[in-house]
């Protein structure tokens, strides 16, 4: 037991009061010589027994009504008390808003319950408690308020598509409560715990200096596998040339608890995925779980295109559909200068034989392969592309070139570089099996830098293909020479998409954006952006080049107005991060292991089991109500002994009333 108010006890010492009265009780019985009444001596000496029992019993419920009044005045406390018997407490509540939280729990999205259980949090709360409300995709909902006014932020916390790191938002929750020792400090976390958003660990300083302790709420498994569309891949990226055939590789994957039996005919082994392009459906395939289907999409005219696929819901809703945008332009031109009988000039003219790329024009892609020294071949270009010499005793002119184009990039000679593979780009086509055997150094020598612009390195971290800007136009310049003393791509199948690559989907042709993107990341704007819709119509004005988070899976429109002040618009498209998937939830000696450092208390999966585990710092059950309750029956029992006359009843054999007129005290 302790006491709130320890120094309230002395009031305890009161009870001497009707220990001194009961002492000095004066006996005022008057005696009468009357012999006629001595056969009535052995009653008095018996009711006389009866009157001290009497009085003995009415001081001891005096004594006992101070000593409750003593006790419920000092606030005892027993036992470890409920939710609501807890210290002042600074609270960082974080609830779970990711995709992964979309599933169904017993009856209902267990994103539901997790809200509710917040709520109930909430409720426990006491008037001196100061409450942070975390997402784990989105920003703060409130910092240090009443558990009152938190509860209507939390009433606006909406689900996102978007993917939560654990680790990293208890870290930002432990970082916004104050250090100032004034309350206990507790964090509150509830969540699926799924273990790929707790792969990031915390550092170790901010373990060690951050205890306070973390109470996370272990939920029921899922039931089920979950079904979902993981990736989706444009064979031609986000812009690609019209009048050639286009398609989409799409990939599933089936994770978490082992299904049940599939039917005789299997048709639970496969997913069956549908295409739709825009709005209407145009195509459909069926895969087993965990491959890549591809998906050929029609003739599409010059323009923005948007597309879904779809596969039956398995398990969480938003990861069964993933979305894409393409822009469909006409061919660009190309103007090579180079030997036409090599690597580059043969493979240019395949693509224009196959009607990828446009013929004639000034404008387009310049192609500058060895000597960039004689004239200006880039004179007119959009985009113009340099591919360095073979004999490096010509890198001095090539060089030279650059400068002139006001590229600031220079490629230096590399003896010891050796033989490398190639990073594998993030395109259509893969260099797997490529192997570098000459290379030239790439360094910036004024604005940019490799980190920034590099599309393509070498094994080793080295920038292979980078991409700036130049004046009024786009350059890529290249590390290594096409040929085939100086690599294996020349004469690699993944050659003319490389050159397809850097023709069209890198250069100015692809505007931005150049892939899709995870919803609940952000994201870039392009500088000309001035507004974003949302795939549900909504319009939110923006600022170019800031940073923008899609919170919701879906195609977004771009606008604004371009440098030349005409109107501009672009289309993304944000999907489930692929982690998201899989449903299977971290153990309980994972998630004390990964916040080393931090008490770590599990509760659940049962409301009653996190209501009994938050709010750990708790002082007892406060037992004052009750000493009060005992205090007032025990003055309704003090009446009833101390009632004048209640002992003067006539008995049973009407003989009269007492002889002795009383004691007083």
């Amino acid at each position: 037991m302790s006491f709130l108010y320890l120094s309230a006890l002395a009031l305890g010492v009161s009870v001497v009061v009707p220990l001194i009265l009961h002492l000095r009780r004066r006996q005022t019985d008057r005696r009468v010589s009357f012999p006629a009444l001595r056969y009535l001596s052995r009653a008095e000496d018996a009711r006389s027994r009866s009157l001290a029992a009497s009085d003995l019993l009415l001081l001891a419920v005096r004594i006992g009504l101070l000593i409750a009044l003593a006790l419920a005045a000092a606030g005892p406390l027993i036992g470890r008390g409920g939710a609501r018997d807890h210290e002042p407490t600074d609270l960082a509540l974080i609830v779970d808003n990711s995709a992964s939280v979309g599933r169904l729990d017993g009856n209902r999205i267990l994103f539901e319950s997790l809200v509710e259980l917040a709520r109930s949090a909430l409720a426990a709360a006491r008037p001196e408690d100061r409450v942070w409300l975390f997402p784990t995709v989105g920003e703060p909902l409130a910092a240090g308020v009443s558990a009152g006014r938190a509860a209507p932020a939390l009433g606006r916390l909406r689900p996102t598509d978007g993917a939560a790191d654990l680790a990293a938002i208890v870290g930002r929750a432990a970082a916004a409560l104050p250090a100032d020792g004034e309350r206990r400090r507790e964090i509150q976390l509830l969540s699926d715990l799924q273990a790929s958003a707790l792969q990031t660990a915390p550092t170790a300083a901010g373990a060690a200096s951050d205890a306070a302790p973390l109470v996370a709420y272990a939920p029921r498994p899922p039931a089920e596998p979950n079904g979902a569309l993981v990736d989706v891949e444009l064979t031609g990226g986000t812009t690609a040339p019209s009048g050639t055939g286009h398609g989409v590789i799409v990939r599933s994957a089936r994770t978490g608890p082992p299904a049940r039996p599939d039917p005789p005919d299997g048709a639970a082994a496969e997913a069956d995925i549908r295409l739709e392009l825009d709005g209407r459906l145009a195509g459909a395939a069926r895969a087993p779980w965990g491959t890549s289907a591809i998906l050929g999409l029609p003739e599409l005219a010059p323009g923005l295109h948007e597309g879904r696929l779809e596969v039956d819901p398995a398990g969480a809703r938003a990861d069964d559909l993933r979305y894409f945008s393409i822009r469909v332009v006409p061919p660009p031109t190309v103007r090579f200068h180079g030997d036409a009988t090599g690597f580059v000039g043969l493979g240019i003219e395949t693509l224009r034989d196959g009607g990828r790329l446009g013929t004639g024009g000034n404008g387009g892609v310049a192609v500058v392969d060895g000597d960039a020294s004689v004239g200006a071949p880039w004179e007119g270009a959009e985009t113009v592309i340099f591919v360095p010499p073979a004999d490096p005793v010509d890198l001095a002119a090539f060089n030279q070139g650059l400068a002139s184009a006001g590229i600031a990039w220079q490629a230096g000679v590399d003896a010891g570089s050796g033989d490398l593979g190639l990073v594998e780009p993030e395109a259509a086509f893969s260099l797997s099996g490529v192997r570098v055997r000459q290379r030239y150094l790439l360094r910036a020598t004024g604005g940019g830098s490799a980190a920034d612009t590099a599309l393509l390195r070498t094994e080793d971290g080295e920038p292979w293909l980078i991409r700036t800007d130049s004046d009024d136009r786009m350059a890529l310049v290249l590390a290594s020479p096409l040929t085939a003393t100086a690599s294996d791509l020349p004469a690699h199948p993944a050659m003319v998409p490389f050159l397809e690559a850097i023709l069209v989907h890198w250069s100015h042709v692809a505007t931005w954006p150049f892939a899709d993107f995870g919803a609940g990341r952000p994201l870039t704007l392009p500088e000309w952006a001035s507004e974003v819709e949302s795939p549900d119509g909504t319009v939110r004005a923006v600022e170019g080049g800031a940073r923008f988070t899609p919170l919701k899976a879906g195609v977004y429109a771009v606008r604004g107005t371009g440098s030349d002040g005409a109107g501009a618009e672009a289309h993304f498209a944000a999907n489930v991060p692929e982690e998201e998937a899989d449903p299977t939830p971290m153990g309980r000696s994972d998630l004390e292991e990964l916040f080393a450092g931090r008490p770590v208390f599990a509760a659940g999966p049962d409301a009653s089991a996190w209501e009994d585990g938050i709010f750990r710092a708790r002082r007892g059950r406060d037992m004052a109500p009750w000493l009060i309750a005992l205090a007032l029956a025990l003055i309704g029992i003090e009446l009833y002994l101390a009632t004048p006359g209640r002992s003067r009843r006539p008995s049973a054999d009407g003989e009269g009333s007492e002889v002795t007129s009383g004691a007083s005290n």
